[in-house]
């Protein structure tokens, strides 16, 4: 039996950040990967400015690109393109983004992650090729995390549905990021602009995606990947004992934008703290981390879904008063702060003169919780 400190299940952005992190205060640490070096990821790719500031020491030189300029479009009819002349957000390409921080740890490939047992002594992990022990077990497994389901933490699911293409074409200007409104009720449409690709996509909450929107907005004759993504939606425990989760693992995802790599790389930097602290104190309870979540990332997700609940069903009331230039600069300018805070948007949303949005917002105040 292979022994370590902590057991990490997925090698994605969550799980590889937080191998950095234990591996800095010289924690031994495995990660169990069921994929492949270099394996596929679909997925947007954007990143906060501030994104540097949550990394690992050694993992601030990543390949990526700058947006500076933003085009938002709504069903063809109503469109803005705002240039703030620096950069308000990064891309990056996931298969090279992931590898890259997997890169200086220890990472068990081809492996699937089955089950695992708990008891006074420990973590015992099995997977279809051995079995490991360990102090503490972390699921970093992503959508469906079967770690979740075993330890019955993060149980509460709101799923939305999105496909992608990555279309093998040099953009004629790479600082556009591209953003399509109303072609998909209760979603959005992409188009990211990197090295030598274009990757495209849109999404919706289950029920309501229909496959092969992006082809509205996207002509590139690729074939599409259809993947779900699960959002946050309430606060709920992510660790209990020995076991905790992070990342999509705990539905850490961003409930407006669906964006999942910032929330999970801070998870992970939060989780690092707790264990390093068990360790230290030779205790075993990590359940300190869901008090880090709430100070540090559930106050926003909170503004975020009221903001997503007013945006998103909305629309068609109040898009010209999103896509104006005044609005979409003060967007801009939030993000080139780093994080966007959804609570400086929304005081700005809830004091609005504008009657479509108070009459969105007072809808909202009335049907959703």
């Amino acid at each position: 039996m292979k022994r370590h400190d902590v057991i990490i299940i997925g090698g994605g952005p969550a799980g590889a950040t937080l191998a950095h992190y234990l591996k800095e205060k010289g924690i031994d640490n495995v990660i169990i990967e069921k994929g492949m070096p270099f394996r596929d990821k679909v997925c947007a790719g954007g990143l906060p400015l501030n994104i540097e500031n949550i990394l690992p020491s050694n993992l601030k030189s990543f390949e990526r690109n700058s947006y500076t300029k933003i085009f938002a479009d709504y069903k063809g009819i109503h469109s803005l393109l705002a240039d703030l002349k620096s950069s308000f957000l990064y891309g990056v390409m996931r298969a090279k983004f992931d590898q890259f921080l997997r890169e200086g740890t220890n990472v068990h490939y081809g492996e699937k992650f089955i089950k695992y047992e708990e008891d006074n002594d420990g973590i015992t992990v099995y997977t279809d090729k051995t079995k490991y022990s360990g102090k503490f077990l972390v699921g970093a497994d992503g959508v469906g995390s079967f770690v979740s389901i075993q330890s019955g933490l993060a149980k509460n699911k709101r799923f939305i549905v999105a496909e992608e293409k990555e279309v093998q074409e040099e953009a004629k200007d790479k600082s556009i990021l591209n953003v399509f409104l109303g072609y998909n009720f209760l979603g959005y449409g992409w188009t990211f602009p990197k090295e030598g690709f274009i990757s495209s996509g849109s999404g919706a909450l289950k029920g309501h995606f229909i496959k092969g929107t992006v082809n509205k907005f996207d002509r590139g004759i690729t074939p599409i990947k259809v993947f779900p993504i699960s959002l946050w939606n309430v606060a709920e425990p992510l660790a209990k004992e020995r076991v905790a989760l992070v990342g999509e693992a705990g539905n850490l995802v961003d409930p407006f934008t669906a964006a999942g790599i910032y929330p999970s790389i801070l998870s992970s930097m939060l989780l690092s703290e707790v264990i390093v602290k068990n360790l230290k104190l030779e205790t075993v309870n990590l359940e300190q981390y869901n008090e880090l979540l709430e100070d540090k990332l559930y106050d926003e997700f909170r503004y975020a879904r009221t903001l997503s609940n007013i945006f998103y069903p909305f629309l068609p009331l109040i898009n010209r008063v999103i896509l104006r230039e005044e609005f979409i600069n003060y967007l801009l300018e939030l993000a080139q702060e780093g994080y966007i805070s959804y609570k400086k948007i929304f005081k700005r949303v809830e004091s609005t003169r504008r009657i479509p949005v108070k009459i969105a917002y007072a809808l909202v105040k009335i049907f959703i919780r």
